[in-house]
């Protein structure tokens, strides 16, 4: 086993020009790995603490500073010289360190940079690809293979300018693609859909995750035109590719009741469960994230029993990537697949027993990138080694975006 000899870190800026933090961990054989941080904007109520500073002369107190000074001395002096034979060995004593429930003190941002950054100094340690070494960490036995990639093409809510109330709307590629076929399809589609909003006039902007931020009549419309894009780029909407939705319906909860432009009239949440069934009754969608508010637990299990055998409903803001609701979530029958986020919990290893846990309870794995990326690939290697069944990465344009997707090309001409 290889010591732990130095570990520093540093402000650099994500894909959004907020602040998140680096972090470069060497071992004393040589093994070096260099990690930096995602970070959401749309963000459930029970995630881990991001640690931010605050002040607002720096970086309009969006500044981690006090991260960056968390892992360069509290952490440094606690695991400098210290050997760990598994990465689940180091974040224990990380969790340990940190000592609260949510990784407030460190900071998860501060925490998951270390998880990270040994994980790929373990990987070249051991002389592993970072997926196998996952793998070996996550105990996945299994012949590795690729994720479905779920594309990003428009954005709305939170992560949009134009004025839909959705937050995502996707196009998934058929499984029965290798990745590279699934790629290609997705940036046609991609180039397609750029023409037919250019033609309408509703181009407005591009989104934080490199989808298009249109303004459009209804939510609706932007299935519609995805639909027309698949077409145009010759392929069979609902057999070569589907749709899937991230409602992220917090974002349009409000007095209890669900508000947006497809409808004159606040929703009750059983209107509103009426209203998403006969929305996947018209379009088929593959994937449907956060359909209701994250405390809406008895709309949940409504929504999953009438629709769960024919589509997969993904708890995210409901569940974010947290053992103690993902029980509740089993338990209540409340969806059926988790959306993997390692900076909602905090470490990596808590998300590989997070994601071992929904495989138990028989459900799908959706590994996801943030809002605010930056060029790590960490998440493509995590996807593959965990055995993810989906990749959500964004839109197949911007450079943050496109490392995650070009990390899975050259893993599978490996594979």
């Amino acid at each position: 086993m290889a010591k732990v000899n130095k570990i520093y870190a540093r402000e650099i800026l994500d894909s959004r020009a907020t602040p998140t933090i680096e972090v470069v961990l060497v071992l004393d054989d040589g093994g070096v790995g260099v990690a930096s941080v995602p970070s959401g904007a749309s963000t459930g109520t029970y995630e881990a603490h991001e640690l931010r500073d605050g002040d607002m002369d720096w970086h309009l107190g969006k500044g981690v500073l006090k991260a960056v000074s968390n892992v360069n001395q509290t952490i440094f002096q606690a695991i400098s010289g210290q050997e760990f034979a598994t990465l689940a060995d180091l974040d224990k004593k990380l969790i340990a360190l940190d000592g609260t429930p949510n990784k407030s003190k460190l900071g998860a941002n501060a925490i998951l940079g270390v998880s990270i950054a040994f994980a790929k100094a373990s990987a070249a340690s051991q002389k592993l690809p970072l997926y196998r070494y996952l793998a070996k960490e996550a105990g996945n036995s299994q012949p590795l293979f690729m994720p479905t990639p779920a594309f990003n093409m428009i954005n709305g809510g939170k992560h949009g300018a134009g004025n839909l109330d959705f937050q995502e709307f996707w196009v998934v590629p058929s499984h029965l693609k290798t990745f590279a076929q699934a790629l290609e399809t997705g940036a046609v589609i991609y180039q397609n859909l750029k023409k037919l909003l250019a033609r309408r006039g509703a181009i407005h902007s591009v989104g934080d995750e490199g989808g298009f931020a249109p303004n459009l009549f209804t939510n609706l419309d932007a299935l519609e035109i995805l639909n027309e894009a698949i077409t145009e780029s010759k392929r069979k909407p609902g057999i070569d590719v589907e749709l899937g939705l991230d409602l992220a319906a917090n974002s349009f909860y409000k007095d209890g009741k669900y508000v947006i432009k497809d409808r004159s009239a606040p929703m009750e949440a059983g209107e509103f469960i009426d209203y998403l069934r006969d929305l996947n009754a018209q379009y088929h969608l593959r994937l449907i994230e956060d359909p209701l508010h994250e405390d809406d637990w008895r709309g949940w299990n409504q929504l999953t029993a009438e629709l769960g055998n024919t589509t997969t409903i993904v708890g995210d803001d409901l569940l974010v990537t947290n053992p103690a609701r993902i029980r509740q979530a089993v338990a209540e029958k409340a969806c059926n697949a988790i959306l993997a986020k390692p900076n909602q919990i905090g470490t990596v290893s808590e998300t590989i027993d997070v994601i071992k846990e929904s495989r138990l309870a028989g459900w799908k794995v959706i590994m996801s990138h943030r809002s605010g990326e930056t060029n790590d690939t960490f998440i493509a290697d995590l996807a593959v080694g965990v055995g993810a069944d989906y990749a959500k990465f964004g839109a197949p344009a911007r450079g943050e975006r496109v490392a995650k997707y070009n990390r899975l090309l050259s893993i599978e001409a490996e594979l």
